[in-house]
């Protein structure tokens, strides 16, 4: 059982942080939305601004309020590169940890991630992340792959430098994924692992060509993210406030020109990678930190990353956090006082719901819209 505290942590975490998606959607990105018809390249940036700083937010919760600590170790990419971000997935909340590490070394306001098709229907988070041309995914090749393709068209079109973040083994690490990745891994003569999946190669392949097509693709990052203490395993987790005291990350970056060109050179490239981060994180779970291990590749570094100082970071959360304050406590006066208010807020809920049920959300237009 969660002790109070933390269980209070973990409701305070999830309504503030709903709360300010839902109306941060109505408030923030609503207006702007015909931009994405107008002006698409206007409408990338003002709407990432605001998801940056909504990004943001999450992260001071967690890392202020909860006292998430952060480790980073190894070489990042640079902050201005197109980045395909491969991580093990260890939890269901490994994405939304990572934006530590964005906010720090990477581009938070440029981060995206692919997620279940279902939750773009959430209200408030989903309209959110419609906005922020997240790639909702059904999980079936045949039917995602036009999605990956007409998204990274779109990305190029407005010229953007794209952080796209992959978990190659497709999903979260449990004992029941773990026997299927046993069985592959015997029906394919593989080693079994006891800390990744074994990696699921075909959007990898097409990810890494696709974006070296569209010039959206300067640096692979591979990423290995370890709980040295508490490990929280899914939503449930946040809710009751169940956060990891500490979380640490290896980073290793690999150039593009470095990169194989071929899909068998590609396929063993990420194999080869699965295999080092499994005796990586092997070695990890016993020292409880990230150090080298036997035979690994000579660019491996371990030092700590400092690109920005901690103080720098705090000060920045804590302007964050004073600005959604004082926006959500605006709201609600809001809702309360002015009558065009509401009718505005009601206006904008209908909106949403109808460009989803005829449209297929904010993330089909932005993609499919021919500019």
């Amino acid at each position: 059982m969660p002790s109070a505290k933390n269980l209070a942590g973990g409701i305070v975490f999830t309504t503030v942080l709903y709360f300010s998606s839902f109306f941060g959607s109505i408030v923030l990105l609503m207006p702007f939305l015909p931009l994405i018809i107008l002006k698409p390249k206007w409408a990338r940036n003002i709407m990432d601004f605001f998801l940056y700083m909504w990004f943001s937010f999450a992260v001071a919760l967690y890392e202020l309020m909860l006292g998430v600590k952060v480790k980073i170790q190894g070489r990042p990419s640079k902050p201005t590169d197109s980045v395909l971000i491969l991580m093990n997935h260890r939890t269901r909340l490994d994405w939304l940890f990572l934006m530590s590490y964005q906010l720090r070394c990477g581009s938070l306001m440029h981060y995206k991630i692919s997620l279940k098709d279902q939750l773009k229907f959430v209200p408030g988070p989903g309209w959110a992340m419609q906005c922020a041309a997240f790639l909702f995914l059904r999980r079936r090749w045949e039917a995602d792959q036009p999605v990956l393709t007409a998204a990274l068209r779109y990305f190029h079109k407005v010229d953007y430098r794209l952080q796209f973040l992959l978990f190659p083994e497709g999903t979260d690490f449990t004992a029941n994924t773990l026997s299927k990745s046993d069985k592959f891994a015997e029906k394919n003569g593989f080693p079994k692992y006891r800390y990744v999946l074994h990696p699921r190669t075909t959007g990898f392949v097409f990810l890494v060509q696709q974006m070296k097509e569209e010039k959206l693709l300067d640096s692979v990052l591979n990423v290995s993210i370890g709980y040295p203490k508490t490990m929280p395993i899914g939503e449930f987790d946040v809710f009751s406030g169940n956060f990891p005291e500490e979380i640490h990350f290896h980073v290793n970056s690999t150039p593009v020109v470095d990169f194989p060109t071929s899909s068998d050179d590609l396929v063993n490239w990420c194999q080869n990678r699965w295999s080092e981060k499994e005796q990586q994180l092997c070695l990890y779970y016993e020292k409880r930190e990230f150090s080298p291990f036997e035979n690994q590749a000579k660019d491996m570094i371990y030092d700590i990353v400092e690109t920005v100082s901690e103080e720098s970071v705090r000060k920045y959360l804590y302007k964050v956090i004073a600005f959604w304050s004082v926006f959500i406590l605006l709201v609600f006066y809001s809702l309360y006082a002015v009558s065009l208010f509401r009718w505005y807020s009601l206006f904008s809920i209908i909106a949403f719901t109808v460009l989803e049920r005829k449209y297929g959300g904010l993330d089909t237009i932005q993609f499919l819209y021919d500019f």
